[in-house]
C-alpha cells in the first residue's frame, strides 16, 4: 500500500517494493499546501495504477534533473548558507563539465571527464576535493532515494596543509598600527588572539553571553549551531572592561563581510617594506591553539577551548608545532 508523506518541503511517495522486501520512496517535487496534496494524491493514483510498482518507481524517477534534484536535497537537509552555497557551486561546475542532465543519466564516464575538466582548469586538488566532497554527499543522497544504483562520485582527498601562523615581528608592527589608528580595531584583534575564536563566532558575541559571576563565555558556535563554554580569563575581562561593558547588543559592531582592515593595514605596510607578507584574521586563531600547545596544554583541553569536534583537526595544529621546534632546534 503506498501512501503520502511529508518529509521537509516536499511531498513523497512512500511503498513497499516486493521485489526487494524494502520499504521505498520517491520524490513528487511537489510542496506540502493543499494544491500539492491534490497533485499527490493524482500521482499516488497513477502509480497505483502501474502492473508492478517497480515500473511506476522508475517512471517518475527518471524525470528528475540534476537542479531539481539538488532544490530536494537542500529543501530537506538543515544547511548553512556557506554549504548550501558550495553544493550548487558544485553541481554548476559539474553541469559545465559534463552537461545538464536527469539524475539517472549520469556514470563514472562523467566522473572521469568531471576530473580530466578540473586538470584542464588548473584546479587545486583542495578545490577538486571540495567539488568532489559535496558532490558525493549529493550522490549518496540520490542512491537513497533509488534514483540511481550506485555513488561513483569519489571525494579527492585534500592536502593538509602546515598551521603557518603569523611572524611575532610582523604581528606586533600590525598591533601598533591598528593601536595608533584605530582603537576599535585593535580591540577586535586582540580578542581574536587570546581567545582563539572563530571569526564568526567574534562577530556573534553578544554582551549577554557574558556570565560575569561564574566566570564564563556562553560562546554560540555559528558553524556547528550551538553553543559552547570558554573561560572568562582575567585577560579577557581586562579587555572587556577596556571596550566599555553594555547591558546587551553585540560586543563588536562588526559583519564579517566587513572585516577588510586587517588585510588593507597588512597592505600599506608591505607597500612601506615594514612587514614582508600578508596574514589572513583565521591565523589569529592558529596563533592561539599553537601558543597553548607549546606551553603543555593538553591536546585534549587545547580541543576543548578551540571547540574542535574531532581532535584529529587539533593534532593537524600539533604537527606544525613539532616541525617548528625541530626546526629551532
Amino acid at each position: 500500500m503506498a501512501s503520502i508523506r511529508k518529509r521537509g518541503n516536499i511531498l513523497w511517495i512512500r511503498y513497499y517494493d516486493k521485489v526487494s522486501g524494502k520499504e521505498r520512496a520517491f520524490s513528487t517535487k511537489l510542496p506540502p499546501t493543499r494544491e500539492g496534496y491534490v497533485e499527490a494524491r493524482k500521482m499516488l493514483k497513477q502509480f497505483e495504477s502501474k502492473e508492478t510498482l517497480n515500473i511506476g518507481f522508475d517512471h517518475f524517477t527518471t524525470s528528475i534533473t540534476i537542479q531539481e534534484g539538488l532544490e530536494e536535497f537542500l529543501s530537506i537537509k538543515a544547511l548553512k548558507p556557506n554549504t548550501i552555497r558550495l553544493y550548487k557551486l558544485a553541481v554548476n561546475v559539474l553541469i559545465y563539465i559534463c552537461g545538464d542532465k536527469k539524475i539517472g543519466g549520469y556514470n563514472q564516464t562523467d566522473y572521469k571527464k568531471l576530473v580530466l575538466g578540473f586538470k584542464k582548469k588548473n584546479l587545486s586538488q583542495n578545490t577538486q576535493g571540495i567539488y568532489t566532497a559535496h558532490l558525493h554527499g549529493l550522490f549518496n543522497y540520490f542512491v537513497e532515494c533509488k534514483y540511481i544504483q550506485e555513488n561513483f562520485i569519489k571525494t579527492i582527498q585534500r592536502k593538509v596543509k602546515l598551521k603557518e601562523t603569523i611572524d611575532d615581528r610582523d604581528l606586533q608592527v600590525i598591533l601598533d598600527r591598528l593601536k595608533d589608528h584605530n582603537k576599535q580595531q585593535y580591540n577586535f584583534i586582540l580578542f581574536l588572539l587570546i581567545t582563539g575564536f572563530r571569526i564568526s563566532t567574534a562577530v556573534a558575541l553578544d554582551w549577554k553571553n557574558i556570565d560575569w559571576v561564574n566566570g564564563y563565555i556562553i560562546t554560540p558556535n555559528v558553524k556547528r549551531s550551538r553553543d559552547f563554554f570558554f573561560p572568562l580569563t582575567n585577560d579577557i575581562r581586562y579587555l572587556l572592561h577596556h571596550i566599555g561593558i553594555k547591558k546587551d547588543g553585540k560586543i563588536f559592531d562588526y559583519s564579517i563581510n566587513g572585516l577588510r582592515f586587517f588585510s588593507r593595514v597588512q597592505r600599506r605596510l608591505i607597500e612601506g617594506n615594514i612587514i614582508q607578507k600578508e596574514y589572513s584574521l583565521h591565523q589569529l586563531r592558529k596563533i592561539f591553539i599553537t601558543k597553548l600547545l607549546e606551553k603543555g596544554i593538553s591536546i585534549h583541553k587545547v580541543r576543548a577551548l578551540a571547540d574542535h569536534t574531532d581532535i584529529k583537526t587539533t593534532l593537524n595544529y600539533y604537527a606544525s608545532v613539532n616541525v617548528k621546534q625541530v626546526g629551532e632546534e
